[in-house]
C-alpha cells in the first residue's frame, strides 16, 4: 500500500460557483517541526541559523495556471538559498530579493502536472529560541460555592535550536546580558491573562521562582500580564519544566441557561505569547466540574478565522471522577487530549454544558455538617468514657 504525505480537504462553498465566474480562497496553515538548525551546534555567543525546505510548486489537486511564493525572513542575513534556472516566467533572477522578502516565481505551471514538486531550501539567521512544549497539562477547576475558576498549567518546554558546543559559561552569559546581545537561549516568557486574573504563582521542580512580575488588569477590558523568567537560560537541546496558576471570578465564564443547566466558556489553551511562536506536541486539558455535575457535553468554538484547532472528532475526550477534600462521589472531570497544536489555538474557546441541581449543590454543605457533627459526637463520647482506676 502506498502511503502519501499529502492530505486532501473538501471545501464547501456557500453557493455554487457560476460558470466563468471567480472566487478568491484564502488558506492558512501551520507547519510544525519544519525548522532545522544549521549548524547543529554553536558556541554560546555565536549566531544561530535555521534551514527551511519547501516546494517552489505548491501542491494542488488541480492544474494551476500560474503561481509564486513569497518568503519573508525575520532579518536580511540569509547566507544560503536555492536559485532556480529556466522555470520562471519572464526574465530576472529567481528568487527576487527585496529586503528580507524573497519571491520565487511567478511560474507558468499550466502544463505542470498536479503534485509536481521543486525542492527549495533556505538558511537564515534566527537568534531566538525555537520553543516546543513537549507536554502541556492544563487544569481548570470550577467552584460554584466559591464563585471561582482556578487555573493551573504545567509545562514541559524544550528549546529545539542549536545546541552548545562547549559547556555553559556563566561569565559569558552575564556579558551577553550586560551588552544587550541577541541569544538563542530562552530568557523570559510573557503570559497574557484574562482581565480580573489574581493570585498568580510560578513554581518549578526546585520550588517557588521569584524572578517573575505580575501586572494586574487596570480595567475590565484590559488583559493582565505575567512575565516569567526561568531559573536558568534555556539553550538549544535544554529542557525546563514548571507550573503556573491563577484565579478568576467564575461569573466571567459561567452562565445559567436553565434551572439546572449551566454553560461554561473558557479558552481552550492560553499559554505564553511570543513573536516567534510556540508549538505544542501534546496538550491535555482537564476541566474539573462541581461534584454531581451530569450530562457533560463540549464543543470548540473558533474566532472569525480558523486557527488550526482540530474538530471535536479529533479530540480525545474522557469523563472521570476527581476526588478532593470532603467529597463523597467525587467531582466530574472532563479530560480532552489533542496533539500537534500551534499557539494560534490560544484564540479558540471551549464551551461545556452540564446539569447541576440544587440537591447536588447542597451535597457539600451536608457532607461538611455531617462530618462536623460526627466529630463532635465522637469527642463527646470519648470524653464520657470513665478511664479512672477504682478498687474492685
Amino acid at each position: 500500500m502506498n502511503i502519501s504525505n499529502t492530505q486532501y480537504f473538501v471545501v464547501h462553498l456557500p453557493e455554487p460557483l457560476a460558470p466563468s465566474s471567480e472566487i478568491t480562497l484564502g488558506i492558512s496553515y501551520t507547519l510544525l517541526s519544519s525548522l532545522i538548525p544549521r549548524p547543529a551546534t554553536i558556541s554560546q555567543t555565536d549566531r544561530q541559523f535555521l534551514t527551511y525546505s519547501f516546494s517552489a510548486y505548491a501542491i494542488s489537486a488541480y492544474p494551476t495556471v500560474t503561481q509564486k511564493t513569497k518568503v519573508k525572513f525575520p532579518g536580511t542575513n540569509v547566507p544560503d538559498y536555492t536559485t532556480t534556472s529556466g522555470i520562471k516566467s519572464g526574465s530576472g533572477s529567481d528568487p527576487e530579493r527585496q529586503g528580507a522578502t524573497y519571491t520565487y516565481g511567478p511560474y507558468d505551471t499550466a502544463k505542470v502536472a498536479p503534485g509536481t514538486t521543486y525542492p527549495i531550501t533556505v538558511r537564515y539567521e534566527f537568534t531566538k529560541p525555537v520553543i516546543t512544549a513537549h507536554l502541556l497539562e492544563r487544569d481548570l477547576e470550577v467552584s460554584h460555592w466559591g464563585g471561582n475558576l482556578a487555573t493551573e498549567e504545567r509545562y514541559w518546554l524544550r528549546n529545539n535550536g542549536s545546541q552548545l558546543t562547549n559547556q555553559f559559561s556563566r561569565v559569558e552569559w552575564t556579558l551577553t546580558n550586560f551588552q544587550g546581545l541577541p541569544s538563542s537561549a530562552l530568557r523570559e516568557l510573557k503570559y497574557p491573562l484574562k482581565p480580573g486574573s489574581v493570585d498568580p504563582y510560578f513554581v518549578d521542580d526546585i520550588g517557588n521562582v521569584s524572578t517573575s512580575r505580575f501586572r494586574p488588569s487596570t480595567s475590565p477590558k484590559r488583559v493582565a500580564s505575567l512575565e516569567l523568567r526561568p531559573r536558568f537560560p534555556v539553550f538549544g537541546g535544554w529542557n525546563y519544566s514548571f507550573r503556573i496558576g491563577w484565579n478568576n471570578n467564575l461569573v466571567s465564564f459561567l452562565r445559567q441557561a436553565a434551572a439546572d443547566s449551566y454553560v461554561l466558556k473558557v479558552p481552550f489553551i492560553e499559554g505564553p505569547k511570543t513573536a516567534e511562536g510556540i508549538q505544542y506536541e501534546k496538550v491535555v486539558v482537564r476541566v474539573i466540574l462541581p461534584e454531581g455535575a451530569k450530562n457533560v457535553q463540549f464543543e470548540t468554538v473558533e474566532e472569525s478565522s480558523s486557527n488550526g484547532l482540530p474538530g471535536s472528532s479529533q479530540i480525545q475526550s474522557q469523563i472521570s471522577s476527581h476526588k478532593t477534600y470532603m467529597d463523597t462521589i467525587g467531582r466530574t472531570a472532563l479530560t480532552l487530549t489533542v496533539e500537534n497544536l500551534s499557539d494560534e489555538a490560544r484564540d479558540s474557546q471551549l464551551v461545556i454544558t452540564y446539569n447541576y441541581s440544587l440537591l447536588d449543590a447542597l451535597r457539600k454543605p451536608f457532607t461538611i455538617t455531617a462530618g462536623l457533627l460526627t466529630a463532635f459526637a465522637a469527642i463527646w463520647a470519648i470524653g464520657n468514657i470513665d478511664v479512672s482506676i477504682k478498687k474492685r
